[in-house]
């Protein structure tokens, strides 16, 4: 609710600067519907009150410039004046001026004393901005009086500009203190100012006041070295609810909480975090985080646990490290309950206890981590891509480098930057290891913005679209519990390119509320039916506030990759933009030395660190990592001249670098992270309980404690339970130490710990299931494997993943002996036939086919055998040899006229027409059918049959007969189709006519059946008639001679199928009639390479890519590829 809040006031906000009054209304009634007391929204709306009942001129500002020329004007213009609020404070002198006030030194002439005279800021505020000064003003003086809290002796206002009274305070401030100490306050001055703050806040907290800039600054010490608490709310007053991220983050990045960074809920336990990092400042003389830039440091804050500060200081006891690191926890429950819990931990410290430094063992504890260094060039320009995004104009972008070279860490870094813009960020991961069901990414993608958005607000961004989208992400309809199914599709293709439709159209309307960020993980990992997705959705956003950042390692991709394929089509219609990581440079090591362990690396150390790493960052944390830990790097070392040299041996690769480290825990939590990394890179703790053996559940959980103290894993944030290696590297690592047979036998124990977990609900996980009983089957047998695998398929199926589902039946497949036929091989071959259809590996799928056919026939089992015949099948299944004897077959199965056959023909009639150019048999089987629909007044039946007749006629018949029979033909569909629900056959019908008339010459009467047959594929959304409609639609005007208008609608079909040999074939002719011929022979090369993997001298692909080649050459003149 408070993001729909901060929401609704940006909106009032602009709409203020804009001084549209009826917006800002508008938007602050929204915010009074979820918060009747909002202080903002009531401020807003007596503002948008008043200025509707009488704006102000152009020449009568409502409020004076805070420049205006008055005595009080020379506070912003830097002279002193000489007194304020007509003569009361006399102005001694100028204390000092801060980012968001002046301070003078004043003697107050009523009350006769010295006075610290605060005049506020206001420049570059509008009104709004003003008001909330004011009101902040008043809050603090109606807060009442404590002994640590700045009192307010007056409130006012001069020539539009605040000021505030306060007593004066001798000692300055705490950041003064600090850089005068030049490094670490005395332990026991430390506590006493932070005892006094804590007061402070306990009793600013109960008045419902949130200070939200705590830090040094804000902190004052009286004569007698007493903390009191100033500015409150004063900075938030003075800053927008959204301002740039410049001004945000001024004088306030090193104490910002992360749920105040990222637009989260600002509560108490806000100001108890920056407590934790003001104290964590005084303790040790340097702040909790470092880095080159806000940004990078704000990263820190929310991604990374601080460096524990006894590291610093050894002098701290563990009973104030700790407080201090529960202080700074990210999340707010993990934090002291409240300021007054923090006060009875500050009184339990006793500084007279101190431990051996010397026994104390190094500790991870002891190096930063999430640091970002080196990278400025990059960052720039990934921010400015995500600028462009923010006006309405998607992008992708890729982060390409090698393994551990910091592509997560970067796309972390603007994450925190596209959080603080105000936008919604989403990740998701591919994983190397199997078992994760289709789309993947996108699933943990949808799932995440699920979990965070109000069912009312999900259900009207998704609208439509939710029935199809929670096919595959299950999250959506338990949020949207009265969800209606979809519509059933059986043409796969049109599935998939629904749900793809579905998600890229959600994509759109989500992001026109909040900008998306959507960080894509490892896509050299990610399945086939992912990338099909990704594709799809870069095609379709161009005009969305969505930006796309992909990670992937370039050494893994070879021509063949998946990733190769679909980044090279992305290329080719330029639809991103690639960002290629290197290795730091000599300087930037220094400096993540400098940072991560807190010491002035001598050069030596950098030499070396640098000269073994190459500056591959993984390589230089885990390096310095091992370096703290056996003692080679400690807080004093390195800082002081008397090391010259560093002989330490350096590990030579990141692998000995892990094992080193893995070799410092226990054995029991290294055979605990064994086993967790055969689980696969995520893993769940009731899955481990079951697999570890002789292991109390405690002594599990202390091995995982130990593991997440070394940053090994790390806990899934908002999942109890689950855990996920640090990196790939490290579960490899792992895995790569056990025998296979040890291995194997880890698959079996956890699969059958699997099935014991999901007892009922095994069905809804089959590919995890799948996965772990593939790799155990010299151990279990294949029985399990099989039957996860053949429900893993027609899960995969269900999802349009057909590349996933080959795998899952393909493995299933191998484990059966073909020369056993049963009904379990018979339902895989009919399941990898299905997806092989859809993969257009049409000899294969005709092959699967046939045998799983032939079984159920012989076993009686005729309906099942039925449902093979009449599966739809696209026009060019009937080009490969044997395509017809299915349908032949199954004829022979059930009565010639019953309805059953009925269920056959249309099928039939289109495979001999299109295999063997057989008219009569063609229009026996038509006119056979039609009569089956007239007796059982199935017009759905007759109208699928004429518009498999007039594409078989359209193909083969002669171009006189057939231009008249396919008039006929279509005529008679076109009859059928205003009582008929089936926008595919009538598509295809306006397809046929479409083709005749244009080659015919009918250019008039052609244009008109494009624009209906489109208007039939766009209503059905079916990506396959979609590409064949362009095609069709880009012939008439290639025929007139208009090329632009040609190129337009290839273009189109290619981006629904971009291995469309037609449009291809369009393409490639309108550059060679341009004079383009560079780019004609790009399309043409494209055209040949499908013709070379299609069956040769009678498909359809390589029959348009010969006549491509033919027609190019004599156009262009060049005979190069012509056969001899």
């Amino acid at each position: 609710m408070q993001r729909r809040i901060d929401r609704l006031l940006d909106q009032a906000e602009e709409a203020a600067d804009s001084r549209d009054w009826k917006s800002v209304l508008g938007s602050v009634a929204g915010v009074l519907a979820l918060d009747a007391e909002n202080e903002d929204a009531l401020a807003f709306r007596e503002m948008a009150e008043k200025a509707s009942e009488s704006e102000p001129s152009d020449s009568q500002p409502a409020i004076a410039p805070s420049g205006s020329a008055t005595t009080n004007g020379a506070a912003t213009t830097g002279e002193i004046p000489s007194s304020f609020a007509d003569g009361r404070y006399t102005v001694l002198r100028l204390l000092g001026e801060g980012g968001k006030k002046k301070v003078y030194l004043a003697h107050d002439a009523v009350l006769d004393r010295d006075v610290a005279f605060a005049v506020i800021k206001t420049e570059g505020l509008d009104e709004v901005g003003r008001e909330r000064i004011r009101r902040e003003a008043q809050a603090m003086g109606r807060m009442g009086t404590h002994p640590c809290i700045m009192p307010i002796y007056d409130l006012g206002e001069e020539d539009g500009q605040p000021y505030m009274v306060q007593p004066p305070m001798g000692g300055g401030d705490v950041e003064k203190l600090i850089d005068e100490a030049d490094g670490a306050l005395p332990l026991e001055q430390a506590i006493q100012i932070a005892t006094q703050t804590a007061e402070g806040l306990a009793y600013a907290h109960k008045q419902g006041i949130v200070h939200r800039d705590l830090k040094p600054g804000n902190v004052w010490l009286d004569d007698d070295g007493a903390a009191k608490i100033g500015d409150f709310g004063l900075a938030i007053a003075t800053d927008r609810s959204r301002l740039t991220v410049e001004k945000l983050m001024v004088g306030t990045v090193n104490y910002m909480p992360p749920e105040q960074a990222t637009g989260g809920e600002v509560t108490p336990r806000a100001d108890l975090y920056s407590l934790g990092a003001m104290l964590y400042e005084m303790c040790t003389g340097r702040v909790p985080f470092m880095g080159d830039d806000d940004i990078a440091v704000i990263g820190q804050h929310v991604n990374t646990p601080p460096v524990a500060p006894s590291w610093h200081n050894p002098n701290i006891p563990r009973t104030l490290d700790s407080l201090i690191i529960r202080l700074m926890s990210k999340d707010p429950d993990e934090r002291p309950q409240s300021a007054e819990e923090v006060l009875q931990a500050l009184e339990a410290v006793d500084l007279s206890v101190t431990e051996d430094s010397e026994g104390k063992e190094a500790s991870l504890d002891s190096m930063a981590g999430g640091v970002f260094v080196g990278r400025q060039r990059e960052m720039d320009q990934l921010k400015s891509i995500f600028e462009e995004v923010l006006s309405g104009k998607g992008r992708m972008v890729t982060l390409v480098g090698e393994p551990g070279i910091g592509k997560t860490r970067t796309a972390q870094e603007l994450a925190t930057y596209a959080g603080m813009r105000g936008a919604t960020v989403l990740w998701g991961r591919s994983y190397e290891s199997g078992g994760a069901p289709p789309y993947w990414p996108w699933v943990q993608v949808i799932r995440s913005y699920v979990a965070s958005t109000e069912p009312d607000v999900l259900r009207k961004q998704m609208s439509s679209t939710a029935p199809v989208i929670a096919e595959v992400v299950a999250d959506i309809r338990e949020k949207l519990p009265d969800l209606p199914e979809p519509a059933v599709i059986d043409d796969p293709e049109s599935a998939r390119f629904r749900l793809f439709d579905a998600i890229a159209t959600f994509l759109k309307q989500a992001s026109a509320d909040t900008p998306i960020v959507l960080m894509l993980e490892d896509l050299h990992w990610s399945d086939r039916p992912s990338l099909m997705l990704l594709e799809f959705v870069v095609r379709e956003l161009a005009q969305a506030r969505v930006l796309i950042v992909g990670n992937y390692r370039d050494m893994e991709l070879n021509r063949r990759h998946p990733l190769s394929l679909t980044l090279g089509d992305l290329t080719r219609e330029r639809l991103f933009e690639r960002v290629v990581l290197r290795g730091l440079q000599k300087h930037d090591v220094q400096r993540f030395i400098e940072i991560a362990a807190g010491i002035t690396p001598p050069a030596a150390l950098v030499e070396a660190v640098y000269s073994q790493t190459e500056g591959n960052p993984l390589f230089v944390t885990e390096t310095v990592r091992l370096l703290i830990q056996e003692g080679d790097i400690t807080a004093g070392r390195g800082t002081g001249g008397g090391t010259t040299s560093w002989e330490i041996r350096i590990p030579e690769g990141v692998r000995e670098v892990i094992g080193r480290r893995l070799d410092r825990l226990s054995e029991r939590c290294n055979e605990v992270l064994t086993i967790a990394a055969v689980i696969g890179r995520q893993f769940r703790f009731d899955v481990l309980k079951q697999l570890v053996e002789n292991t109390t559940e405690s002594q599990l959980l202390d091995a995982l404690d130990e593991s997440l103290a070394a940053r090994i894993v790390e806990e899934l944030p908002n999942e109890v339970g689950f855990y996920q290696f640090t990196h790939a590297l490290i579960e490899q690592a792992l895995i790569a130490e056990l025998s296979l047979t040890h291995r194997v036998r880890l698959h079996a124990q956890i699969a059958e710990a699997l099935e014991s977990l999901y007892t009922d609900q095994t069905d809804a996980h089959p590919a995890e299931l799948a996965h772990h009983f593939s790799e155990a089957v010299t151990v279990v047998g294949d029985a399990k494997m099989i039957h996860y695998s053949k429900l893993a398929g027609e899960a995969a199926l269900s999802a349009y993943a057909y590349d996933e589902a080959r795998v899952h039946f393909e493995r299933a497949v191998s484990a059966k002996e073909r020369d056993k036929m049963d009904a379990e091989l018979a339902a895989l071959l009919f399941g990898l036939g299905r997806a092989q259809i859809a993969l257009l590996d049409f000899d294969d799928a005709l092959a699967n086919f046939g045998l799983a056919f032939e079984y159920y026939a012989a076993a009686g089992e005729i309906e099942r055998a039925l449902e093979i015949a009449e599966h739809r099948l696209p026009p060019a299944f009937a080009l490969f040899p044997g395509a017809t004897k299915i349908a032949e077959r199954a004829l022979e199965l059930v009565p010639p006229d019953s309805h059953d056959a009925g269920r056959i023909l249309p099928n039939y009639l289109g495979l001999i027409g299109m295999q063997y150019g057989d008219r009569q048999k063609t229009f026996r089987a038509l006119d056979q059918a039609i009569a089956i629909a007239d007796r059982e007044n199935d017009r759905a039946l007759e109208f699928r049959s004429l518009a498999a007749a007039s594409i078989t006629v359209l193909y083969h018949d002669n171009f006189v007969d057939r231009g008249k029979e396919v008039l006929r033909l279509s005529d008679r569909a076109i009859a059928l189709s205003e009582s008929i629900d089936d926008l595919g056959s009538e598509s295809m019908v306006g397809y046929v006519r479409l083709l005749m008339l244009s080659q015919s010459g009918e250019s008039g009467s052609a244009s008109e059946m494009a624009r209906l047959a489109l208007q039939s594929a766009d209503q059905l959304r079916d990506r396959s008639q979609m590409s064949r409609t362009n095609f069709g639609m880009s012939v008439v005007p290639f025929f007139q001679g208009d090329w632009e208008k040609a190129r337009e609608y290839a273009d189109k079909g290619l981006f629904y199928a971009p291995h469309d040999p037609r449009s291809l074939f369009v393409r490639s002719l309108v550059e060679h009639e341009t004079g383009n011929a560079v780019e004609g022979d790009h399309f043409l090369d494209r055209s040949i390479e499908i013709a070379l993997s299609s069956p040769r001298g009678h498909s359809f692909e390589y029959s348009m890519s010969a006549g491509a080649v033919a027609m190019a050459s004599l156009i262009s003149g060049d005979v190069s590829r012509l056969p001899d």
